[in-house]
């Protein structure tokens, strides 16, 4: 039996890239380079919502912190035109979304399966309150000057009461929409 595998053309000058599931590795050639990438060391598997009736998908496979696999579902044929190859990819996705899930021994933590979008309230609130806390400590250095110190101390102590309060909600945000790995939606993934 054939190993599973799914390609892509991602750029014009360069050769067509194809993924294969072999056992429990993923393997990526691009013309003679080859690279493995075990599912059991996969971080995340994030799946980008399509735009309306659109039928192009991607796919983002993180391996730990330094290696980020991007697939598309569709190939690049020229400029502006594009082969679409939905339903092997939706084939494939489901297929290694499955085996790295099955990899993950019971009780250990497994990889994130969600859906990949814009910014969510819980990101979005995590910039902020980085943001918060850089200009909180900027002001405390301003409070360093002289003349500047009564009212950089207060605007700095009020910046991080609001930090404070932005903390307090961080738990009870969403995640994410999180997807299940042996069940990912037929509307993202059609079979055909």
């Amino acid at each position: 039996m054939d190993p599973l595998s799914h390609s892509a053309r991602l750029v014009p000058f360069q050769p067509e890239t194809v993924w294969i599931l072999d056992g429990a590795d993923l393997v990526e050639r691009r013309g003679p380079r080859e690279r493995r990438f075990p599912l059991s060391a996969l971080t995340a598997f994030r799946l980008a919502k399509p735009r309306g009736n659109d039928r192009h998908r991607a796919l983002t496979l993180v391996f730990g912190r330094r290696h980020k696999l991007l697939l598309p579902s569709q190939s690049w044929t020229g400029p502006g035109r594009f082969e679409d190859r939905l339903a092997g990819f939706s084939l494939f996705a489901r297929a290694v979304a499955a085996v790295a899930a099955d990899l993950v021994p019971p009780g250990a933590p497994g990889p994130r399966f969600e859906l990949a979008g814009g910014l969510n309230a819980r990101e979005g609130l995590t910039w902020m309150m980085g943001l918060l806390g850089l200009g909180t400590g900027v002001l405390l250095l301003l409070a360093l000057t002289p003349g500047m110190a009564g009212v950089a101390i207060a605007l700095a102590a009020r910046m991080a009461f609001l930090l404070l309060l932005l903390v307090a909600v961080l738990p009870w945000l969403d995640r994410g929409q999180g997807l299940d790995p042996h069940a990912l939606p037929d509307d993202l993934l059609p079979a055909s």
